[in-house]
């Protein structure tokens, strides 16, 4: 029987090996590359007004979108402050990413909340003549104040699905935890 010899020389493989080991036993900056992924895919989410899988965020109630002025065409963003407040946080076992704001899981499943029956104070501006109009006024700009009884009331709020990833963004963070871990590698 011919011989034949096949030399493999191991201390390559085996560096590349270890760079992806050390990699993984330090994820951090992977994990921070997965969070500037996140943040950039959440801002458009809210430009685009829809849920992670494209669906169109429900839309404003009547009643609030005639009072709302600022912003007045966007779903939840009055001020910006919710997708303004988009963090990530990471350790070496995981990374977590939303918001630190309560009325953000509110907004992403939905809720009720019971107004309970109530006494207020309503400010008008009473005229010259003596009679009172009939538009509520600031309590700095009025001369007329009345004590009137609100009954209990609910507002609903929709879920509207602003936090997650879809199966492509799902893809693309494996993608960048492939790349991380090939240039970990040097390849």
């Amino acid at each position: 029987m011919a011989g034949a010899k096949i030399e493999f020389d191991h201390k390559d493989v085996s560096a590349k090996i270890g760079a992806a080991i050390q990699g993984l036993d330090n994820p951090g900056p992977l994990f921070q590359i997965i969070i500037e992924y996140l943040t950039r895919v959440h801002r458009q989410r809210f430009r685009n007004q829809v849920s992670p899988e494209g669906t169109p965020w429900a839309p404003l109630s009547p009643a609030y979108k005639k009072r709302k002025h600022r912003n007045a065409n966007k779903i939840l963003t009055l001020r910006g402050h919710l997708a303004g407040t988009l963090r990530g946080q990471h350790d070496q076992t995981g990374l977590e990413f939303g918001t630190d704001r309560a009325y953000g899981a509110a907004q992403h499943y939905g809720a009720e909340i019971d107004r309970a029956a109530s006494t207020r104070e309503v400010y008008f501006r009473q005229k010259r003549d003596g009679s009172v109009g009939n538009q509520f006024v600031k309590k700095g700009k009025s001369n007329f104040a009345q004590t009137v009884n609100v009954g209990g009331y609910k507002i609903r709020i929709p879920a509207r699905r602003w936090l997650g990833t879809n199966e492509q963004q799902n893809n693309q963070i494996v993608k960048k935890a492939h790349d991380y871990l090939q240039n970990a590698m040097g390849a």
